[in-house]
């Protein structure tokens, strides 16, 4: 009898024991199935076509292929069907073409750009599919041939832009070289100011390949323009105003560092009233000019004496003028043609002041040969010598290498 109810005790704990274990597996099916399996399937993507009913239902990470093909078009995060978040987009050859983040299936914040042989073309900022922030843009050799700051797929505000070795560091706007900013080669400064629309533009400093100030001044369209210096193996060979990259309006011109013109140009040529001067400072002429030649009135100095007042005309004493010797004495005073006497005129005596000869003139000779000597001299005292003109004549060594630095 004992036995007997011993055996059905130990039935009855194994089938106590068997339904036990059976509901902890049941529990912990349950438990994977519910808690654990989503946890694992969560970060898997789903799979579906570009185009399909199922890519309208995909959420988190997914993957679209072609249609009708198992090349993968795009891998990463979605949103009802959309790339939202971090993504990566692929040619039908497997190609990586863009690798960053999306929204709204465009190129949204920090991505990389490459080019269909997979070279990388663009790292950095994009807005709606356009290069937009900070980044850098590299060329074919996979050089970074910009870095700085875009708008809307255009270089905009500060960058530095590598082009056939030439760097231009400053501000831009619209893809062109606008504001302030500077050009090097190597280490070599090649001009250093304002631009607009990549051309020189405002105030700048041009340097030779050598580093030498070419000119220091203005610019407009990438022309002198304004007020500036022009500079040959850094000597000033100009100073003052230009036009169209001419000198043009008041200025100063310089020979081997001297002081060789100063007054008024037109397009490049001395025109209008002005200055010229020999090597040692001494004024050579000072009157009308017209295309770089004594023209109009104006006196001629020889030595720093008064030599020739009157009219000139294509360089040459031609017209009425008088003639002074080294003294300042008048010693003709009339007509002249080429530098020689010609037509009316008068000689005077270099002594007395008293006429000598009074007539026509030709070819330099007299024609006449009586003479007028009136009995009181031609000139008064005051009209021996003629003052240089009041244009100040500056130290020239002072000047040329102040403004040389």
């Amino acid at each position: 009898m004992s036995e007997n109810f011993f055996d059905a005790l130990i039935v009855y704990i194994n089938k106590k024991r068997l339904l036990f274990i059976l509901a902890l597996i049941a529990a912990a099916s349950a438990a994977f199935y519910f808690f654990v399996l989503p946890k694992i399937t969560e970060n898997q993507p789903v799979k579906a076509a570009v185009n399909s009913p199922d890519m309208a239902r995909l959420n988190g990470k997914a993957i679209l292929t072609y249609s009708a093909s198992d090349s993968v078009l795009y891998k990463g995060d979605m949103l009802n069907g959309h790339a939202e978040g971090f993504g990566s987009l692929y040619e039908k050859n497997g190609a990586l073409v863009y690798e960053g983040c999306f929204s709204n299936d465009m190129y949204c914040g920090q991505g990389k750009l490459y080019s269909e042989n997979g070279a990388l073309i663009y790292s950095g900022e994009f807005k709606d599919n356009l290069f937009h922030g900070q980044g850098t843009r590299y060329n074919v050799s996979g050089e970074a041939e910009y870095k700085g700051g875009f708008a809307d797929g255009k270089y905009s505000g500060y960058g530095e832009l590598n082009s056939a070795g030439i760097v231009y560091a400053g501000q831009f706007d619209e893809g062109l070289l606008n504001g302030e900013g500077t050009l090097c080669s190597g280490e070599i400064l090649l001009y250093k100011g304002g631009f607009h629309d990549s051309l020189f533009h405002g105030s700048g400093v041009l340097y030779g390949d050598n580093g030498e100030t070419v000119f220091r001044g203005n610019f407009e369209n990438g022309q002198y323009s304004g007020d500036g210096e022009l500079y040959d193996n850094e000597k000033l060979i100009y100073r003052g105003c230009f036009l169209r990259g001419l000198y043009n309006g008041e200025g100063e011109a310089y020979s081997e560092g001297d002081l060789f013109y100063r007054g008024s140009f037109v397009l490049g040529a001395r025109t209008g009233e002005g200055i010229e001067y020999t090597e040692n400072g001494d004024v050579r002429y000072s009157g009308s000019f017209e295309n770089g030649i004594y023209n109009g009135e104006g006196s001629l100095y020889v030595l720093g004496s008064l030599f020739y007042k009157g009219e000139f005309q294509n360089g040459k004493r031609t017209g009425q003028g008088k003639e002074y010797d080294f003294e300042g004495h008048l010693i003709y005073e009339g007509g002249f043609l080429n530098g020689l006497y010609d037509g009316t005129g008068t000689l005077y005596d270099r002594k007395t002041g008293v006429q000598i000869f009074s007539g026509n003139f030709r070819d330099g000779k007299a024609l006449e040969e009586e003479a007028k000597k009136p009995s009181v001299p031609a000139a008064s005292e005051s009209e021996k010598t003629e003052e240089l003109p009041d244009m100040p004549i500056p130290d020239k060594e002072q000047d040329v290498k102040k403004e040389g630095k």
